[in-house]
């Protein structure tokens, strides 16, 4: 039965064993999601299929199970039909740790004895098992006493305590066969009790006791109990007559302690009085005088038994004797073992004369014993080390000496674990027990205490209390060689040391580190006395503060997301773990464009990038004002003012292509006779596009010339000229349709007129020369130079001569942009006419408006840019004709008309009747230029 209860329990360990080794990540994501659990009830609801109606646990309670020992519990579930389900209940227990295995299994490791609960938890449903936890298998042992002082009268109960692995302590019989007690005492055991110890001798002793494989004691002081004796101590009985005896009064217990006490001494032939000296103290002397016996009287009295009367006799045999002294040489010597002491015994007699033909009586009170004694040749060879009193006897006279004896240096030592194994080997960080034995020059084998030497790196070694004892605490490994002195030879003594297991983890990271960046650092695994252990890196779990690691083929990345000084990276792998520290500088934008050094040599070659595009877009949007503004003048050179060919009461011939307005709306008002003359005069430039398309704010209105970036101007009816539909307009004037967009007035009936010549060009526009912007700008250097004069030179446009017949067409911006509120566009604006005496500031006014709206401009052109350029040299082509036709100036009046006779609304920044921005039909923003043919659209 023994014998299968143990293969039993072997299977059931190999069982543990395998399911433990080959489900290691499944134990781990169990106790990631709180599956294991340890010390803890449960309630539902729980885990698992929710349609759990029963739970059965195998195997049933109640289960015994010894602590240090571990169960597979069985969780079955099943559905109210009965059936059983998939899935795996929640586990928890009353003590101890409950690992869940997959499939309903799960390992209980109990802690603690007692009665506990296993609980298996599905849904609703809770089933338990009751655990009984016995003892577990003694990991050591403790002998507690419930007295350490005691007198000899009294005995001392024993217990010994056994502890599992746990911690768990319960009370262990041990046979009295078990154990160590002191000379002259005895104990007494009992299954189920105490042990009885009762003392003998008094003084400091100690008990011992071994029991599975350990050992345990427990230190006693013994002093003398009650007295119930009195005692006369004396050597012998028998003296010469040349010989005196020394008597001792003492008091007995009832162990038989004896201890002095003063009394009186007296004899019984009162002769024999004068025999004893120091009759009142505890000790007197009884000198030999007349042959015969005689008879010595101790009584005692006093505190040490009570005052009880309590007394003792001794008789003394009195003989003749002829040697009076015996002296032996050598006393209180010191000596090696091997060395010869020469005793050269002497026997006198009382008055000191050599007796020649004495004989001598040896013996020795020691380690050595009695051989060692020659008594043919009267010496003293001892064998052994210690404390030797050699006493010789001649005719009764006996005389002593005491001999310390030591070792002589061995010539030999053997050292052996404190089981007599030859094989020494110990794992790294215990302790193992060294026995050391020395081979005198006698050949005799003995215990030994050599001096040592040690390697530091190699552990240490004490003295363990016992002679030739040692304890060696191993470190590193490897074969260790210690070295044992004696004297001036050296013993060398080799000792394997094996690794350890796993104890801590060392990671290596550097000390500083900055946010953004990573580091790489190293795992090493070291067993409890700093040796290297191996580890597989990557199966390390590794966490850290400071960001995200990762494991690449056996090497660690830190990540630093975070900043921070004191960032921790703990590695942890089975039982062990390990920590370091990185602080963490942080960077700007949290590291994620790199260092603070990157970030800012980034954002300065953005910003300097952006700098650069501006500037250049800049300088682009000049040069192109300045051409524009280079065209202008040229084509002002080139348009020679005309005289008006009729009276203001003449009705102009109409013009071609000019269509009437809409049923209900008058012709404008002819344009006034004195615009003839200015009909050379520089317009100025196209106005920038309102500051409201960019949400600059809103102020005041403005009443400069120049509109102001970003102002919003207010236009009510009550400032303007009214509804430009009931203005009367003379016949033969009208707006000239560009595009599609706005509507000319029906042509009256053509009357023959006389075209006057032109007037002769003004000398002042001829020599006019170029503007300083102009001259400004063509420092810049430009590739497209000569393309840009032949551009220009092909764009210029005799305003004068234009047909009135020509319809320029000009798309429309693809972007839509809400017309504003009715009540904005009927808001007052100021009447502005273009001097000549304010070009250059309107032109500053301009080139600081082109500047700022540069990007906006660039945006709105597009693809228009060349269906302008086309309508702009058509614009040219047509203008010599339209000069030939039209002989009076028309006035700009309140704007550019739609065909339906409605006219445009100025966008803010733009004043009505003036060149500028216009919301056009479909509510989008379009640019106008009122020339001497009419408004013309531009962008």
């Amino acid at each position: 039965m023994i014998m299968k209860g143990r293969y039993t329990t072997l299977l059931l360990s190999l069982i543990l064993l395998f399911s433990t080794a080959f489900a290691p990540n499944y134990l781990t994501y169990s106790n990631s999601n709180n599956h294991y659990t340890e010390g803890k009830s449960i309630t539902p609801p729980c885990g698992g299929p929710s349609n759990t109606d029963s739970i059965v646990i195998l195997p049933p309670g109640p289960v015994t199970l010894p602590a240090d020992q571990s169960r597979i519990f069985t969780a079955t579930l099943k559905n109210s039909n009965g059936d059983t389900l998939g899935g795996s209940p929640d586990w928890a227990v009353s003590d101890g740790s409950i690992n869940p295995q997959g499939g309903g299994d799960a390992i209980y490791y109990p802690t603690s004895i007692g009665n506990h609960t296993v609980w298996a938890c599905a849904a609703n449903v809770v089933a338990s098992v009751e655990v009984i936890v016995t003892m577990g298998d003694a990991e050591s042992i403790e002998l507690v006493g419930n007295k350490i002082n005691l007198t000899a009268d009294e005995v001392v109960e024993l217990q010994v305590i056994e502890y599992d692995l746990h911690g768990n302590s319960g009370n262990m019989f041990v046979p009295s066969a078990q154990w160590n007690i002191p000379e002259g005492s005895s104990l007494h055991a009992v299954g189920g009790q105490p042990a009885i110890w009762t003392p003998g001798p008094i003084g400091n002793h100690t008990i011992s006791v071994n029991a599975a494989g350990f050992s345990a004691s427990w230190d006693v002081n013994v002093s003398r109990g009650v007295g119930v004796d009195l005692v006369i101590q004396n050597d012998r009985t028998i003296i010469t007559s040349d010989e005196s005896l020394v008597l001792s009064m003492s008091i007995s217990d009832i162990r038989g302690n004896l201890w002095q006490v003063e009394g009186e001494w007296s004899t019984l032939a009162p002769q024999a009085m004068a025999w004893l000296t120091n009759n009142e103290s505890h000790q007197t002397t009884f000198d030999g005088n007349l042959v015969g016996n005689w008879t010595v009287h101790a009584e005692y009295n006093g505190p040490e038994n009570g005052n009880l009367n309590m007394s003792d006799e001794v008789t003394i045999d009195v003989r003749v004797g002829n040697i009076a002294l015996v002296e032996i040489l050598g006393h209180d010597s010191t000596m090696l073992t091997g060395d010869v002491l020469q005793l050269n015994p002497i026997a006198t007699d009382l008055d000191g004369n050599i007796i020649e033909d004495a004989t001598f009586n040896w013996s020795v009170d020691g380690p050595s014993g009695a051989e060692s004694i020659d008594e043919f040749n009267q010496t003293f060879i001892p064998t052994t080390k210690g404390q030797h009193n050699i006493l010789a006897e001649s005719g009764g006279r006996p005389s002593s000496i005491r001999v310390q004896v030591e070792w002589s240096e061995p010539i030999d030592l053997n050292v052996t674990t404190s089981d007599g194994d030859w094989y020494l080997t110990v794992v790294t960080g215990e302790t193992l027990s060294l026995h050391v034995q020395g081979l005198d020059v006698r050949g005799e084998w003995h215990s030994y205490n050599p001096n040592w030497t040690i390697d530091e790196n190699f552990g240490s070694i004490e003295e363990s209390g016992g002679e030739g004892d040692y304890l060696y605490h191993a470190a590193s490994v490897n074969w260790t060689q210690l070295h044992a002195f004696v004297g001036e030879n050296e013993f060398t003594i080799l000792v394997y040391v094996t690794p350890g297991i796993l104890d801590h983890i060392e990671v290596s990271v550097t000390d500083r580190g900055v946010q953004g960046e990573s580091v790489p650092f190293t795992l090493r695994g070291f067993d409890i006395s700093g040796n290297g252990v191996s580890i597989p890196i990557c199966d390390v779990t590794v966490t850290s503060t400071a960001g995200r690691t990762e494991c690449n083929e056996e090497s660690w990345t830190l990540y630093l997301d975070n900043g921070g000084e004191q960032q921790v990276v703990k590695a942890t792998y089975e039982n062990a773990n390990g920590s370091g520290y990185i602080d963490v500088q942080p960077t700007l934008l949290s590291g994620q464009f790199g260092s603070s050094t990157q970030v800012i040599a980034g954002g300065a070659i953005l910003i300097s990038m952006l700098i650069v595009v501006v500037l250049v877009a800049v300088y682009m949007r000049v040069k192109r004002i300045a051409n524009e503004y280079d065209e202008e003048e040229e084509e002002e050179e080139v348009d020679a003012p005309q005289e008006m060919g009729q009276s203001m009461g003449q009705t102009p011939p109409p013009l071609g292509g000019i269509v009437a307005p809409p049923h209900g709306m008058a012709m404008p008002m002819p344009p006034s006779p004195m615009l003839g003359t200015e009909k050379g005069k520089r317009l100025p430039p196209s106005p920038p596009p309102p500051a409201f398309m960019f949400g600059t704010g809103i102020t005041s209105n403005s009443s400069s010339a120049q509109p102001i970036p970003g102002v919003f101007v207010r236009s009510e009816p009550k400032y303007g000229w009214g509804d430009p539909t009931q203005q009367p307009l003379p016949q033969g004037y009208g707006w000239e349709q560009i595009g599609g967009t706005s509507v000319g007035v029906q042509p009256a009936p053509q009357q023959p007129q006389s075209e006057a010549p032109p007037p002769p060009r003004p000398k002042e526009l001829e020599e006019e020369k170029p503007s300083a912007l102009s001259s400004a700008l063509s420092m810049f250097p430009d590739s497209t130079s000569n393309n840009d004069a032949e551009s220009e030179s092909d764009e210029e446009v005799v305003v004068s001569e234009e047909e009135p017949e020509m319809e320029e067409e000009v798309q429309e911006i693809p972007e839509e942009i809400d017309s504003p509120p009715d009540d904005e566009s009927d808001s007052p604006t100021e009447e502005y006419e273009w001097e000549d005496d304010s070009e250059d500031e309107q032109t500053e006014s301009n080139e600081a408006e082109d500047d700022k709206w540069d990007s906006w401009d660039n945006e709105w052109e597009g693809d228009e840019v060349a269906d302008v350029e086309s309508e702009d040299s058509s614009t040219e082509e047509g203008s010599e004709e339209v000069d030939d036709k039209i002989t009076e100036a028309v006035e700009p009046g309140l704007g550019p008309c739609t065909e339906k006779g409605e006219i445009l609304k100025p966008l803010p920044g733009t004043k009505s009747g003036e060149s500028g921005w216009y919301f056009d039909s479909n509510g989008k923003p379009s640019l106008w230029e009122f020339r001497s043919i009419g408004w013309e659209r531009i962008k």
